[in-house]
């Protein structure tokens, strides 16, 4: 199964409201619209963490916004139950896929 790659990780923060948010950019996502990298993310994501470790984690929102010099940061909501420090910085996040290619 192939995975695209969404950006790496940039920063990680928790919220005392939505929990803990991933946040990214990644140049080659920049000329598409909000709404497309927004069905490309979907309701789950791969993070590949440094030490090669994969997880799937569920997407609770999805924000994108818009930079002065016109690149896209991307940020995904993890929820409540996922602490920050489980996503070290230098991870990856991917799209997620489950459908398996025979």
């Amino acid at each position: 199964m192939e995975t695209k790659i969404l950006f790496g990780v940039g920063l990680v923060f928790d919220t005392p409201e939505f929990g803990t948010i991933v946040m990214g950019a990644n140049e080659e996502l920049d000329e598409l619209l909000p709404s497309t990298i927004k069905e490309m993310i979907g309701k789950q994501i791969i993070i590949k963490k440094t030490d090669g470790e994969e997880q799937v984690y569920g997407v609770i929102s999805t924000q994108i916004n818009h930079s002065i010099a016109g690149k896209k940061n991307i940020g995904i909501c993890l929820g409540k139950e996922i602490s920050p420090e489980e996503i070290p910085s230098g991870s990856f996040v991917y799209c997620y896929s489950s459908e398996q290619i025979d």
